[in-house]
């Protein structure tokens, strides 16, 4: 082995395992904010078909990289990275036993969001014939672009189908970009067209068109590409059909149907039949088995209080066999609880008590399979697991250096708003109490469209270690509860949303739980819209408040930003915010300062463009114009996120000095 493979593979175990043999004291020594703080080391750990090789994509400093290990000897044969500064391997998938490919991710120097830069790669096992496919550096200024205009056009290519079978090619749908202003961005006019991408030379040959811009593909088990799913300007599902690969597209219509927001997910293995979610009685999603023959249908799962989370299928990557749920933790219903995979997930979800599971990646047989365990407390180890032994053999922690019994527990509440709805949420405790403790209120971002979630989270951990009891809320306009819950959020920003937040932190307190006199709320996003306007509207209830990367001026959101950009940005704004000024203004938190009685802090990245610094900047003005006293951090390099270590660690330092002082013990 080299001695570049040797740093290297170093690399890997000592973030895979990290000290070894440290005694309990020792760990919690090491158990700092700059360790909670740290991006994951191990990800997307993927079996070769024939499970000879496995593939692991690991961090080396700012540049995630890629692995192949040696399955019996869990040696490692080659390592693959991307050239240039700030680019980093994305998504690997196996074509063959032989050969790999990768999408490639990308940060500017001044932004340390990442983007996908539209490049495939492909690479054999041993190192050679390590090629770019398609794709080119194309997220770099146009002044000094190297693509030359007789060059394919630029784009991201996204994978549609690995084509089971074909060990050369895989189907790949383009989405072109066109030049705005210094960058290139995703057109959308521009309709995808689907190619036969050969991943030994990059050739390309046009398989067929979808049927609008920025559609999905979907393929029947002969990969031919028979369903087609956008969304209108407006937002609204558009679904196309084809009984052929070479028949027009058709809107995709099931007469008498129980159901509306009809979305396909899968194709029975015979391909007669598909699988599709759909709203039943205008609450939460059902799982429907539709004959493509004759339109009968059969309700295969539906759980009243949420709709499925994810869909699992079979190790050929055909039809669904497990559809899981979280209502509270995580839940499953096995449409074929015979099938090879489900007795395989339900043993694993026996054998892990208090975990939740991901079968990564299966070999064509289904004998060996990669598993990602986790849950509150770990953040996850990587198995190896031969169902023929019945044996699971420990590869790889997801992040080594944290110590899972030093964690804090994360518990699922259910409290009754005033109007008697019942909204569901999570408790995090710290390991040194339970009542009469200083809490912070964390409302998600989003809002529509996300909720909280049990699992491991860095940032309720960094709170839970630091003494705060953390508490998250699914208020109305949350996903995952129905439609009818997400859209009752709707032109109800500041008002009911904002009520289901202080109840649930109301009754943090009437259970003793919480501390009245110790409470701060903190979010990022709309998460940061509702700690300032949870401040403004509850002067009382909070002693401090804390707004990252926030929107706090309703009507800027309008003119200033990335998501009025496109007409399906606006619809979306008008929907979900209405469009009467007046009625904006007065639920927009720069309006209310002068009601605010916490200590304020703000964090604010200056290259964010779905809620530009402009936002904070306004809050900011009212606040001096009010003359109140406000803490206020800003990033250079960030965006709509923070993805830098050292930035993650300044801000954090930041937030918990700043808890410290108003809430701390």
């Amino acid at each position: 082995m080299n001695k570049i493979m040797a740093g290297v593979i170093a690399i890997i175990f000592s973030i895979a395992f990290g000290v070894q043999g440290a005694t309990t004291q020792e760990k919690i020594q090491q158990h700092q904010l700059k360790e909670l703080v740290k991006l994951t080391g191990v990800r997307d750990i993927q079996l070769s078909p024939d499970g000879q090789h496995f593939s692991v994509v690991f961090r080396d400093n700012s540049q995630e990289k890629l692995a192949i290990f040696i399955t019996a000897s869990k040696q490692a044969r080659s390592v693959f990275h991307v050239r240039g500064a700030r680019r980093s391997v994305r998504e690997v998938n196996w074509i063959n036993s032989h050969r790999v490919i990768y999408s490639v991710q990308e940060s500017y120097s001044n932004d340390k969001s990442l983007r996908d830069t539209g490049e495939i790669f492909g690479a054999n096992i041993d190192g050679t014939k390590h090629d770019i496919l398609v794709g080119g550096q194309v997220f770099k200024r146009a002044t000094t672009s190297r693509i030359q205009q007789d060059k394919p056009k630029k784009g991201r290519h996204k994978i549609v189908d690995l084509l089971s079978g074909d060990d050369e090619h895989i189907l790949v749908a383009f989405y072109p970009w066109i030049l705005k202003g210094k960058f290139y961005r995703q057109n959308p006019h521009s309709i995808p067209s689907v190619y036969k991408l050969n991943v030994y030379t990059g050739r390309k040959k046009l398989v067929t068109k979808l049927s609008m811009p920025q559609a999905t593909a979907m393929t029947d088990s002969n990969a031919q590409v028979r369903f087609s799913m956008g969304l209108s300007d407006d937002n609204y599902s558009m679904t196309s059909y084809r009984q052929k690969q070479s028949d027009p597209w058709q809107r995709f219509i099931i007469p008498n149907f129980p159901g509306t927001h009809i979305q396909p997910l899968a194709f029975a293995e015979n391909n007669k039949s598909v699988f599709v979610s759909a709203v039943v009685n205008g609450v939460t999603a059902a799982i429907f088995r539709v004959n493509l023959d004759d339109f009968s249908y059969v309700k295969m799962s539906h759980d009243p209080v949420v709709s499925p989370s994810r869909y699992i299928s079979n190790h050929q990557n055909k039809g669904i066999i497990i559809v899981a749920k979280d209502r509270a933790l995580p839940s499953y219903d096995y449409l074929k609880p015979n099938d090879k995979k489900s007795i395989l997930h339900q043993t694993l979800v026996s054998s892990f008590p208090a975990h939740d599971i991901r079968i990564t990646s299966s070999t064509d047989d289904g004998m060996l399979s990669t598993v990602f365990v986790f849950s509150d407390q770990n953040s996850g180890d990587f198995y190896l697991f031969n169902s023929q032994e019945n044996s699971a053999q420990h590869l790889f922690a997801a992040s080594a250096w944290l110590v899972p019994e030093l964690m804090a527990k994360m518990s699922p509440i259910t409290i009754k708003a005033r109007d008697n709805t019942k909204i569901h949420g999570y408790l995090t405790l710290p390991i040194s109490g339970s009542k009469g403790l200083p809490m912070v209120v964390l409302p998600h971002g989003g809002p529509h469209g996300i909720r909280d979630r049990w699992g491991y989270d860095w940032e309720v951990q960094v709170l839970a270690n630091s003494g705060y009891a953390v508490l998250q809320v699914n208020y109305r306009g949350s996903d995952g509860y129905g439609v009818a819950f997400r859209e009752a959020g709707y032109r109800h920003w500041g008002t009911l949303m904002q009520d289901d937040i202080t109840d649930a932190t109301l009754a943090m307190i009437d259970s003793g739980v919480a501390d009245r006199h110790k409470i701060c709320i903190y979010g990022a996003s709309y998460g940061a819209y509702a700690a300032l306007m949870g401040a403004a509207k509850e002067p009382e209830l909070y002693k401090c408040t804390i707004g990252s990367m926030g929107v706090y001026d309703l009507p800027m959101m309008f003119t200033k930003g990335d998501i009025t950009r496109r007409a399906s940005g606006l619809s979306y704004l008008t929907r979900v915010l209405g469009s009467d000024i007046e009625d904006l203004k007065r639920r927009s938190p720069v309006n209310h300062v002068k009601n605010i009685k916490a200590n304020i802090l703000l964090i604010h990245g200056e290259k964010d463009e779905r809620a530009p610094i402009e936002q904070a900047q306004a809050l900011k003005s009212a606040l001096k114009a009010a003359d109140k006293p406000y803490q206020w951090l800003a990033l250079r390099n960030e965006a709509h996120g923070y993805y830098d270590e050292k930035n993650r660690l300044r801000i954090y330092e930041k937030i918990l000095k700043f808890l410290d002082e108003n809430i701390g013990n």
